[in-house]
C-alpha cells in the first residue's frame, strides 16, 4: 500500500514537472538556429552603425563596426560582401580577396549568394591587376547565372582592357539583351574594333561587312570609316576608299583632323594632287578646319605657290591667331624663307596682340586634353570624343 502511494506521488510529480516545462518553454526564448543568429546580428548596433557608415562613405568606421559583427556571427553574408568591398576600396586587396574567398568556401550558399561572392572576388582581382584570374572568376559567375548583368558588365570591361574585342562585343550584345536596352553607339565601336582584328587576320570580306554594319549602327563612328577606308586601300580598291572618306568628311568635317595623313595617301596613290588640294581647300574655306588649313599651307609651300601661301596664312591668322601651333608655324616660315613685307607687317600686328594658346585635342565628355590623336578617351573611356578646339 505504501509502495502504491509512492508510485502515485511519483506520477503526479512527473506530470507537474512536464506541465511546468511546457509553461516555461512557452514564456522563455530558445535558440532557433541560423535564422535567429542572422536576425540578431542584423539587429546589433554594430551592424546598423556599420552599414550606415558604409552608406555615408566613412570607410574606417564601417570596417571597424562590421568586423565586430563577423566576430560574433558568421551568418550575415551581406556583411562579408560589404567588408571585402570596403577593404578593396581602401586598397587592401589581399584582405578583400581573403574575405570573399572565405565566403565561397561555405556550404549551403544559394546560387544568388554564390554569384554575388564571385562578382565581388572578380572585382578584387581586377582592382589588383590580376586580369586573368578576374576573367575566370566572372566567367564562373556567368556559368551559374548566364543572365547576371554584373558579371556581363565586368566581362565587357575586362575584354576591352585586354583588347579582346570579339569577346567584348559578344558580351555587350548579351548584356544589352538582359537589360533590354540597346546602346548602338557602344556596340558600333566594339564591332569596328572586332572588324579591324579580323582584317589583320586576313578575313577582309567579313571585316568589311562588319565595318559597314558598325556604320549602320552609329553613322558618326569615324573610327569604322577610317578602318573601312584603310581596308579598301589594302585590297587595292582606292576608288571605294576615296568615296568612303569623302562621305565621312561631308558628314563629319569637324573630324577631319583625324584623317589628314590618310587623305593624302589616298589622293597621292591615285596621282590626283589637284583633287587633294581641292579637298583641303574645301575643309579649310567652308568648314574652317585648322589642321586642314595648316596642311594646305605646307602643301602650297612645297609646291612654291606664293599667292596661295599668302591666302592661307591670312586665313590662319584671322581664324586661329591664338593657336600656339599656328604662331610657331608662321614664325618658322619667316625664319626659313621669309614673308612678303606687307604680309609680314600684317601678321606681326595680329600676332603681337594674340594670347598664345595650346592646341590640345579635348574630350567633349570629361575635358581630358592630349596632343595625340586618340580614338578613345583614356580617362572616361568614351569613343570618338575628341574635338580640335582651342583651349
Amino acid at each position: 500500500m505504501i509502495a502504491s502511494l509512492g508510485e502515485q506521488w511519483f506520477v503526479v510529480l512527473a506530470i507537474l514537472v512536464f506541465l511546468f516545462g511546457l509553461f516555461m518553454g512557452a514564456r522563455l526564448p530558445f535558440r532557433r538556429g541560423r535564422s535567429d543568429e542572422k536576425r540578431d546580428a542584423r539587429q546589433s548596433p554594430d551592424y546598423i552603425r556599420g552599414m550606415y557608415a558604409m552608406l555615408t562613405g566613412d570607410v574606417e568606421t564601417a570596417i571597424e563596426r562590421l568586423s565586430r559583427v563577423v566576430e560574433l556571427s558568421t551568418e550575415p553574408i551581406e556583411v562579408y560582401l560589404a567588408l571585402g568591398n570596403l577593404f578593396r576600396q581602401r586598397g587592401q586587396i589581399d584582405r578583400a580577396i581573403r574575405v570573399h574567398q572565405s565566403l565561397l568556401t561555405r556550404h549551403g550558399l544559394s546560387e544568388e549568394e554564390r554569384v554575388l561572392a564571385l562578382n565581388a572576388l572578380g572585382s578584387d582581382f581586377r582592382t589588383g591587376g590580376f586580369m586573368d584570374r578576374s576573367l575566370r572568376t566572372f566567367k564562373d559567375a556567368l556559368a551559374l547565372n548566364p543572365k547576371d548583368p554584373d558579371a556581363l558588365s565586368q566581362l565587357v570591361k575586362i575584354s576591352e582592357d585586354l583588347s579582346e574585342w570579339g569577346d567584348a562585343y559578344d558580351y555587350a550584345v548579351r548584356l544589352q539583351k538582359v537589360q533590354r536596352h540597346r546602346d548602338t553607339r557602344h556596340l558600333s565601336y566594339l564591332l569596328a574594333q572586332k572588324a579591324q582584328f579580323m582584317a589583320e587576320g586576313g578575313m577582309h570580306f567579313r571585316a568589311a561587312w562588319a565595318l559597314r554594319s558598325a556604320i549602320r549602327l552609329h553613322p558618326e563612328n569615324m573610327l569604322a570609316r577610317i578602318f573601312l577606308t584603310e581596308l579598301y586601300l589594302k585590297v587595292g580598291k582606292p576608288e571605294r576608299a576615296l568615296r568612303t572618306m569623302q562621305k565621312a568628311l561631308r558628314e563629319m568635317p569637324h573630324k577631319s583632323f583625324m584623317v589628314m595623313g590618310l587623305l593624302k595617301e589616298i589622293f597621292l596613290g591615285m596621282q590626283d594632287t589637284e583633287g587633294y588640294l581641292r579637298t583641303l581647300h574645301s575643309l579649310a574655306l567652308e568648314h574652317h578646319q585648322k589642321r586642314a588649313m595648316i596642311q594646305e599651307l605646307q602643301e602650297f609651300t612645297e609646291l612654291k605657290r606664293p599667292e596661295r601661301v599668302k591666302e592661307v596664312v591670312r586665313g590662319l591668322v584671322k581664324h586661329f591667331g591664338r593657336s600656339r601651333l599656328v604662331q610657331r608655324l608662321i614664325w618658322d616660315m619667316k625664319k626659313k624663307q621669309g614673308l612678303p613685307e606687307d604680309l609680314e607687317a600684317e601678321v606681326a600686328q595680329i600676332l603681337s596682340t594674340s594670347e598664345q594658346m595650346m592646341d590640345p585635342f579635348t574630350c567633349i565628355y570629361c575635358g581630358y586634353k592630349t596632343l595625340d590623336i586618340l580614338h578613345r578617351c583614356p580617362n572616361c573611356k568614351e569613343w570618338n570624343s575628341f574635338s580640335d578646339g582651342e583651349g
